[in-house]
């Protein structure tokens, strides 16, 4: 079923199935129990249904119990992006480094980097660190999907006339 959503015109379909596509698969072979995953996609649910506590809880489990797996560079992901919905700024940030520091060659690198700029950027009004996570992203990712709005917001941070 995921092949078909894969193969979708509208791109946020494809893209949400990609995702999902990698996460089932890349998280499959390592637990054959399947237990690191059945949990996040318990946290999924619960993020999913307003129960943001409950959620960054359950990722918190995953982080303890699953040290080192596959999983955990995800793990970090949503419950840095429940975080940030809760106000928590600091905590997101900690997550998004440890992103950084352990899965710099991961799929999930851009993703942190263009989080800390968009966080940086808008909430915490550091511009500066801002830019440098942008600055990542188009020196390091220039496949990424966030490359295009990295690159706009760089420029209009960097005082650029844009059209």
């Amino acid at each position: 079923q995921l092949k078909v959503l894969r193969g979708s015109t509208s791109q946020l379909i494809a893209n949400d199935a990609m995702q999902l596509s990698l996460l089932i698969s890349d998280n499959s072979f390592e637990d054959s129990t399947q237990t690191a995953l059945k949990k996040y996609a318990k946290a999924d649910l619960l993020a999913y249904q307003n129960k943001n506590e409950e959620a960054v809880a359950v990722l918190e489990e995953i982080l303890q119990q699953h040290k080192g797996e596959k999983i955990e560079d995800e793990a970090l992901l949503k419950q840095a992006e429940l975080l940030v919905k809760a106000g928590n700024y600091d905590s997101a940030l900690f997550n998004y480094t440890k992103i950084l520091e352990f899965y710099a060659d991961d799929i999930l690198a851009d993703d942190a980097h263009f989080a800390m700029a968009e966080l940086f950027r808008e909430t915490l009004n550091q511009p500066e660190k801002a830019k440098y996570h942008y600055e990542k992203i188009l020196y390091n990712y220039q496949d990424s999907y966030f490359f295009p709005q990295a690159r706009k917001n760089f420029r209009m941070l960097r005082g650029d006339i844009i059209n």
